[in-house]
């Protein structure tokens, strides 16, 4: 079973906040230059990578009714 569309939403709509987080907390502590350079923009890149496919591993798959209805059968 896979996620539902509602899990999609929220998981990339959490990853962009993650990344934007991220940006913001390194343009404040370390400036423009630092955001702006190849090791500014691969931090982010690759933590925010990590934060998704973590999120992604532990998100639980929604139940379908289909399975639901069968759970109840069989009790």
């Amino acid at each position: 079973m896979g996620l539902s569309h509602r899990q999609w939403t929220r998981l990339i709509a959490g990853t962009l906040f993650f990344t934007a987080a991220n940006a913001l907390w390194t343009w404040f502590s370390f400036g423009t230059a630092e955001l702006l350079s190849w090791r500014g923009v691969l931090g982010i890149v690759v933590s925010s990578a990590l934060f998704f496919l973590l999120s992604f591993w532990f998100t639980p798959p929604m139940k379908t009714s289909e399975h639901e209805a069968e759970n109840k059968d069989e009790e």
